[in-house]
């Protein structure tokens, strides 16, 4: 082995550990990375809508897309602050956590007296357990609410850093991220192979991120419908956070129409509550995430809906909330990979 080889070896060997060691050194950082890649997909629309029609000024294209989004996400928070402020005050005035376990405790007597009167004496008995649950589901949440409000308020600072660093990192990745891409499939071999699985990668990113997008927005539309139909509150800002929720699955609108579901069965409005609860499931949930998001998937970049749902569904529950964006970035990569080798093959065989 000559010394040219020697040094081209030990070179590749050191650059390899240097890079092991960045991403080790950024593993805290993955998912503020990771939230910047969804956004600038999202947000890449806009982003070109601006360059075209305000002018060629990609930085300022750039700015002026994010602060779109970004004064959204602010009036959403304050008005939600707003409104929580003025439903809690509301509450302590009727008696606070008091006045919600009296609820509780009306509410499971007249589950048991219904199940005494009319069922047998072996179901009346299953019922009763059953609506002993409210009350001991409030003594059991409450500290653990208190502790959640708690450690969500110390760790702010975080919170707020990190969406600081995944706004700046959307920025650079709407102004720079098609020259970055280019210089990279420049250093690589197979440049015509490499090229056609950038071009897939993007048609099939684009789909399904914002796809995904464009189904938690209906969602957010639905609920709002809902809401006002059902004579709920706030209706439009219920359906604003609704949307916003809708892009973390495991959490999803079940965070806002689950309580106020509750909360109408606890004050023994058991028509609002019900029916709260069955537009939640079926329109706000099964049919986003069943009929809705795969089948946009399937026109828009002919991803099978299969697919489609075990890339956002499969991996939120091996690696948490991350995996709605690592699921379809990995999904994404194979389906672009087999869709370039089938390219290629099937040009191999026309020649």
């Amino acid at each position: 082995m000559d010394l040219r080889r020697k040094f081209y070896i030990i070179f590749a060997a050191i650059v390899l550990v240097l890079i092991i060691f960045a991403i080790y050194l950024s593993k805290d950082f993955i998912s503020t990375i990771l939230l910047s890649f969804l956004l600038a997909y999202i947000l890449d629309p806009v982003f070109m809508y601006f360059t075209r029609n305000v002018g060629h000024h990609r930085r300022a294209s750039a700015f002026a897309s994010i602060s779109i989004i970004f004064f959204i996400l602010i009036f959403i928070i304050f008005a939600a602050a707003d409104a929580l402020i003025a439903e809690m005050s509301n509450l302590l005035g009727l008696g606070g956590i008091a006045y919600i376990q009296i609820q509780a405790a009306d509410f499971s007597a007249a589950i048991n007296n219904l199940s005494e009167m009319y069922l047998p004496a072996l179901a009346a008995d299953y019922v009763k357990g059953i609506g002993d649950i409210p009350t001991a589901l409030i003594l059991m949440v409450q500290p653990v609410l208190q502790a959640q409000i708690i450690s969500f308020a110390s760790n702010l600072p975080i919170y707020f850093t990190q969406f600081l660093l995944a706004v700046i990192f959307t920025y650079y990745f709407l102004v720079d991220g098609k020259q970055i891409i280019n210089e990279f499939v420049g250093l690589l071999p197979e440049k015509d192979v490499t090229a056609h699985l950038i071009l897939e990668l993007d048609l099939i990113y684009r789909s399904l991120f914002r796809v995904f997008f464009l189904n938690s927005l209906l969602t957010g539309i639905m609920g709002a419908i809902g809401f006002l139909v059902l004579g709920i509150p706030y209706p439009l800002l219920c359906g604003m956070i609704i949307a916003v929720v809708a892009l973390v699955p495991m959490v999803g609108p079940e965070l806002i129409f689950g309580p106020i579901a509750i909360y109408y069965l606890l004050t023994q409005d058991y028509i609002t509550g019900l029916a709260m609860l069955a537009f939640g499931v079926i329109f706000l949930t099964v049919i986003p995430n069943n009929v809705v998001l795969p089948r946009l998937a399937s026109a828009s970049a002919s991803i099978h809906p299969l697919i489609t749902l075990m890339a956002f569904t499969a991996p939120v529950f091996v690696i948490g909330l991350m995996g709605v964006i690592v699921g379809p970035a990995v999904y994404g990569f194979i389906l672009a990979a087999y869709r370039t080798m089938v390219y290629f093959r099937k040009a191999a065989v026309d020649a």
